[in-house]
């Protein structure tokens, strides 16, 4: 996984490239629209299946029309301003769903019950993580996700991932760490996704996730980040749950979005915007 800004006659990009998971993804953007997709287009690899854009909401109709399509949003990403998710395939066959029609109509059960108002989960055993915890953290995440679209099972990786300004938060059970998130931050956007969500499974059940992922809520609240998304497996019917009762908003399904658990899964988008 490589983040590279791209020059392009007019045009300046910040692309994604996830060769693990055969995608680009255009992360930020300038200049004319034109240039913007010919310049992103050009630079696609053999090895690339699926084409992604985090568009701006006054240029998706240009994007439409240069044969994306629209999966998902997040309102209020840039900043307070909506954000669209425009894919194109460039192998068709990635275009093909393959979540199971039950996973897909337990989902939409889900999706289609009232929406939860917003919720207020005591939080009473979540710390936060430091790099001393890496190895435990990395361990977590190894027996979770046999495949992953970050290497977070390293150690090495978590700990730079603090570094860089991700944070972690954690709960422990006689003494050892048993569910762990983090909040990948992007103070340029005022947003953060809420991602590595790893529980072990004789704990699943107890709550810890969502007093994890409120811990994490007040504390980037308190850094001013008033957007705060997820992108969660469609197959994952629990995490979606959660995200459901904290008061998040279904924002649509990225198909075979990337690799994680047991290969190409579609992805949902869930968000919560506090506001500017």
């Amino acid at each position: 996984m490589i983040n590279l800004e791209t020059l392009y006659h007019g045009a300046t990009l910040n692309v994604y490239r996830d060769e693990f998971s055969r995608r680009l993804r255009l992360d930020q953007y300038e200049g004319p629209l034109n240039d913007v997709v010919a310049g992103f287009e050009a630079n696609a690899p053999a090895w690339v299946e699926k084409l992604i854009i985090k568009s701006h909401t006054k240029d998706v109709s240009h994007f439409l029309n240069a044969g994306y399509q629209k999966e998902a949003s997040i309102a209020g990403y840039f900043k307070g301003e909506n954000m669209a998710f425009l894919a194109k395939y460039v192998t068709p066959s990635r275009r093909v769903s393959r979540t199971s029609a039950a996973a897909f109509q337990l989902f939409r059960d889900l999706t289609d019950s009232s929406p939860v108002a917003s919720v207020v989960v005591p939080i009473q055993h979540v710390e936060r993580s430091s790099p001393d915890d890496a190895e435990e953290i990395a361990s977590i995440f190894a027996s979770t996700f046999p495949v992953y679209p970050t290497p977070v099972q390293d150690a090495r990786y978590v700990r730079k991932t603090m570094e860089q300004g991700t944070c972690y938060a954690h709960v422990r059970e006689g003494g050892k760490i048993v569910s762990v998130a983090s909040a990948e931050i992007n103070d340029t956007f005022a947003n953060a996704e809420l991602t590595d969500c790893a529980s072990l499974p004789s704990t699943q059940g107890r709550g810890y996730m969502k007093q994890i992922l409120s811990w994490l809520e007040a504390e980037l609240l308190g850094r001013g980040i008033r957007c705060h998304y997820t992108i969660a497996r469609t197959e994952s019917l629990a995490m979606n749950r959660v995200f459901h009762s904290l008061g998040y908003t279904f924002g649509g399904t990225m198909t075979n979005n990337c690799m994680i658990y047991s290969g190409l899964e579609d992805m949902n988008v869930w968000y919560k915007n506090f506001g500017l």
